[in-house]
């Protein structure tokens, strides 16, 4: 049988021709196209050139920003800008200048040392410093300081497009020093200080309904009253930080998950400062399960409480699934746990045997009770739950090595550690002092990148050219 296929014939009737027939109907129009393509060309000569020129695409620029530079300040870069762009802004303060940057696919990069973003009264769009309504956007090596709008909700950075990527960073005395909505964000390497109004509603960070959100390798301190890490995400990745109040800081809880979700809690250092007014360290699910259900890992942190009235470590709210809690240090005052969940190798001591507890220096000492008693955590998504990496002051990491058992807590004890000191200070640091084992890199900017190697439990390898 010779398969045939629908056609119209001149009057618009559907029938059926073979597709023998159909073979040369086409081999007839090939022959005359030499005939035809004189009087075709000039017609499609534009429509090739417009496939042409969306095929290949424009080629990213580099836009400078600063004195004696083609663009003063950030918001004339920010209204020339392009997509693939990178902006490299000069160290220094500005001050007063605010914008939108309303393209995607940006790298906005602080060169040699902080580029200081200094609201001073001044807001974009009554949100905050900088505001990202874009995707695919990249902020490395600023400062903000003094966001404030009139709603009092003012941000240094308002994150309102997806895949915002904020690197080596410094905000302070912000409103909020971020507040986020879009799609996911990465955090890393980055400092929170005394940001919030006081008013328990504003906070170092506040991440709202995104899907993930990832906070690795950051050092987030004396909130305002408010929290030091505040995620309504439905993914949570909380990845070897440190959230310390001191003395004197009254930040209300460390870390704070309020609709709950997927929640990976690994390698922190939470510490809870004498002057806070509220006893919980870490909240997951108080403002109700609204996120889709998933695990809850907390594994291989260490909380110290200072409070003298104590207060609760760990709070999971009911309706919690697959909650676990592993190889944790629990110092100070307090109930370890409140709400259901699996434990193995977590240790509650008074004598924890750090290194420098007056100082806040939670590493640990060959006479600690946590050396080698920790518990393999197992995997989520298949990636070991085991951390990789310990975080080191300022705000950078350190390779963990592991002898023997894993220990408890978020340091490992390492009898051969010790530092060295660089050529000069790094940019963004002030100290030249960083631990053995970590390596130092810099573009061409001369921009601090980070250590090597730096594992996630997203299953990344990010490494250093």
């Amino acid at each position: 049988m010779i398969p045939t296929q629908p056609y119209q014939d001149s009057r618009g009737n559907e029938t059926t021709r073979s597709t023998d027939s159909a073979i040369a109907e086409a081999s007839r129009l090939g022959a005359r196209l030499p005939d035809l393509l004189p009087n075709l060309l000039p017609a499609l000569l534009p429509t090739f050139a417009l496939l042409f020129a969306l095929a290949i695409p424009a080629r990213a620029r580099v836009l400078e920003v600063g004195p004696g530079k083609a663009y003063t300040k950030p918001s004339l870069a920010a209204a020339a800008a392009k997509s693939g762009d990178t902006v490299l802004i000069a160290a220094g303060i500005y001050s007063g200048d605010v914008c939108s940057w309303t393209v995607p696919n940006l790298l906005l990069r602080g060169v040699s040392q902080f580029a200081h973003m200094r609201a001073d009264g001044a807001n974009a769009a009554g949100k905050g410093t900088w505001v990202m309504d874009a995707d695919n956007i990249t902020v490395e090596n600023i400062e903000f300081s003094g966001a404030s709008v009139p709603d009092q909700n003012g941000a240094g950075i308002r994150a309102e497009g997806g895949n915002l990527t904020v690197r080596n960073c410094y905000f302070h005395g912000n409103e909020n020093g971020i507040l986020a909505d879009g799609k996911d964000i990465l955090i890393e390497y980055s400092q929170f200080e005394a940001n919030g109004l006081g008013d328990g509603y504003t906070h170092n960070m506040y991440i709202g309904h995104i899907d993930t959100f990832t906070l690795r390798y950051c050092y987030t301190h004396h909130a305002k009253i408010g929290h030091n890490i505040k995620s309504r995400a439905r993914k949570n990745y909380i990845l070897d930080n440190r959230s310390l109040d001191g003395a004197d800081g009254t930040a209300s809880y460390e870390l704070d998950l309020p609709n709950g979700g997927l929640a990976v809690i690994a390698g922190n250092v939470f510490h809870q400062g004498p002057a806070t007014d509220n006893p919980g360290i870490l909240e997951y699910g108080e403002e109700g399960m609204t996120n889709p259900a998933g695990a809850v890992q907390i594994i291989n942190n260490t909380f110290v409480n200072d409070r003298a009235n104590g207060g609760t470590f760990i709070s999971l709210a009911a309706g919690s699934t697959s909650a676990r809690v592993v190889n944790n240090l629990f110092v100070g005052p307090g109930t370890m746990l409140s709400g259901k969940a699996d434990t193995a190798g977590n240790l509650v001591t008074q004598n924890p045997g750090f290194v420098n507890r007056a100082l806040f220096d939670f590493r640990l000492t060959s006479a600690s009770p946590a050396v080698d008693k920790g518990k393999d955590p197992g995997q989520q998504d298949g990636q070991n739950l085991l951390p990789t990496l310990e975080f080191y002051p300022p705000y950078a990491t350190k390779a963990r090595s592991v002898v023997g058992p894993t220990d408890i807590g978020a340091y490992e004890y390492d009898p051969n550690a010790g530092i060295r000191k660089l050529r000069g200070a790094l940019p963004g640091t002030g100290s030249g002092a960083y631990p053995v084992g970590y390596r130092v890199a810099f573009d061409g900017s001369g921009i601090l990148i980070g250590p090597y190697p730096a594992i996630d439990f997203l299953g990344k390898i990010h490494r250093l050219p």
